[in-house]
């Protein structure tokens, strides 16, 4: 079934549409050719250089053991301090300080009379609206 609607340059999945862009960089892929570790039953994810000067500025050998990142608490963005970073066995009703914090009084969230006059508007006063200013919904 062909879609009358569909755009006919993205009919052809085939067709490489970032080829030109790949071409002007130089840039090769090689993923076929990706090094299996099998200590770490992983792939590695940088390829050798042929370039002796090149220096990785963030070297890595391989991916997440085991397939390490295929579980939820894995952070691709942050994978070198995923360790602590979910702790999904700790509380903020018991574990405050363990988690680097501390309660603080009313006092942090109270308005200064001042603030609270800088900041008035005239739909503070409309019975309408609620604390946000939106319609008040009374049809309940």
């Amino acid at each position: 079934m062909i879609n009358e609607n569909t755009d006919p340059v993205f009919e052809d999945d085939s067709v490489d549409r970032d080829r030109t862009l790949k071409d002007e960089l130089g840039e090769t892929i090689d993923k076929e050719q990706l090094k299996y570790n099998a200590d770490d039953n992983s792939y590695e994810y940088d390829v050798k250089s042929d370039n002796p000067d090149y220096d990785h500025p963030d070297p890595y050998k391989t991916t997440a053991k085991n397939g390490e990142d295929m579980n939820s608490t894995y952070d691709e963005a942050n994978p070198y301090d995923t360790t602590d970073e979910y702790i999904p066995n700790e509380s903020l009703e018991t574990d405050v300080d363990q988690l680097a914090m501390h309660v603080e009084g009313n006092e942090a969230v109270e308005v200064d009379p001042i603030d609270e006059l800088l900041s008035h508007t005239p739909e503070d006063d409309r019975d309408d609206l609620d604390e946000e200013g939106y319609p008040k919904n009374d049809r309940k």
